[in-house]
């Protein structure tokens, strides 16, 4: 034991390469942590964050179990609960999308996944694979565009867009034009033309007719509408944007009834592996305490900003939905948007939304590239369109940024 110090007495036996290894754990022993983690725990932003892959048991039966989905408890991320971390986030988003006193919360199921877009390809995957059909809005972001509309062809799954997903008319001639399609899936708020959809409408319809109803919430979260609360059986969220905050992790989440999230779990997720970090999951506890306020501050000030902008000489349109996310159509070119994005001083050229700091981009050069030209012009998504997520800047000082970028441009 030369060179080692403050062996605890339970180890002083060992051999020295053996405690060099415990040493290296800071002295960690499994058998003797809350959730027997092999790795120990790290400080996280709101305590304890266990990041480790492997947790050990006690008895042959328990590790069985588990691997059995006959209970509840920690063995391999990928394969059970995840980590504690992700099992709190977990509760958390149940209450923010349900209410901490919902009746019905233990009908429902959270998977959190390591970004916003696997956790759509996951959902979809489990609803629709083997050569399935679905129906969607297209007024989507674009990477969820160019999934369901060529990504999954190659594994041949049909998406059906309808047209206007304002009209329930439209949504219920799909279903009828389509009756194979197996789920229904929106983006409410929607990136960046900011469609508000009837969710309630919706689910009835496509209830009526058998079919499950998922809703992407990334921009407007439950802090502005709880849709599971309206009847829609799922939503998906990139926890990227407004949930954390602040761009320091990647992550999305499946929040849906306990039956589908099962199905997921069994069909794809386990196979594939995509669970979230649990540092990021630590990170997202701590957005969700402030999301609320935030949401609120964020929202006051697009208010503001889109005071500011629809009046303008240089504005065609105005896009907003009531959240803090909004676009704008100017008069004039291509080169025009190119030279207001580029124009800015504390508005930062990001493609991200949901973050304390102002941002803005140029979508069909950038987030919805991969939409063909002539669907991004039916759907509004033109050459001289701006997105603008505002962000916790004093809203005048925001203002007063496109004011002087707006003077850039001919």
């Amino acid at each position: 034991m030369k060179g080692i110090l403050n062996v605890p007495a339970k180890w002083a036996h060992l051999r020295p390469q053996t405690l060099e290894v415990l040493r290296a754990r800071i002295w960690h022993d499994p058998r003797e942590d809350k959730f027997r983690a092999l790795a120990p725990p790290e400080k996280g932003l709101t305590g304890e964050v266990y990041t480790s892959t492997a947790y050990t048991f006690e008895k042959a039966k328990d590790a069985g179990d588990i691997f059995g989905n006959l209970k509840h408890g920690y063995a391999y991320p990928r394969v059970s609960l995840g980590t504690p971390p992700i099992q709190q986030l977990s509760e958390k988003l149940l209450d923010m999308e349900l209410g901490q006193n919902n009746l019905q919360r233990d009908e429902y199921g959270v998977l959190l996944t390591a970004s916003g877009m696997s956790a759509i390809l996951l959902l979809v995957l489990s609803m629709a694979d083997n050569g399935g059909e679905f129906i969607s809005s297209p007024y989507l972001y674009g990477g969820t565009y160019h999934l369901f509309d060529e990504s999954l062809n190659r594994l041949r799954i049909k998406c059906h867009f309808i047209k206007d997903p304002l009209c329930s008319s439209d949504w219920e001639m799909a279903i009828l034009r389509h009756p194979k399609a197996r789920f229904i899936y929106a983006e409410d708020d929607a990136n960046p033309m900011l469609i508000k959809l009837n969710n309630h409408a919706i689910a009835t319809i496509a209830h009526s007719h058998g079919k499950p109803y998922f809703c992407d919430r990334t921009v407007g979260t439950a802090i502005l509408q709880k849709p599971l609360l309206s009847g829609v059986d799922g939503v998906v969220h990139s926890a990227s944007k407004n949930i954390g905050g602040h761009s320091a992790g990647l992550g999305g989440a499946i929040i849906a009834r306990k039956e589908i999230i099962d199905k997921i779990k069994d069909d794809w997720f386990v196979v594939v592996g995509a669970v979230m970090d649990p540092r990021v999951a630590d990170y997202m506890l701590a957005g969700l305490e402030t999301l609320e306020e935030r949401m609120k501050i964020k929202i006051e000030s697009a208010r503001q900003i889109v005071d500011f902008l629809r009046p303008h000489p240089k504005v065609r349109k105005v896009y907003w939905s009531g959240t803090d996310l909004l676009s704008f159509e100017l008069r004039g070119r291509l080169e025009d948007a190119e030279r207001l994005v580029e124009s800015t001083k504390i508005i930062f050229l990001a493609p991200h939304l949901g973050d304390d700091y102002p941002l803005v981009i140029h979508p069909a050069s950038t987030t919805h590239a991969k939409v063909p030209a002539k669907e991004r012009v039916r759907l509004g998504i033109t050459d001289t369109l701006v997105r603008l997520s505002v962000g916790l800047f004093d809203p005048q000082d925001v203002i007063d940024d496109l004011e002087q970028a707006l003077r850039s441009i001919s």
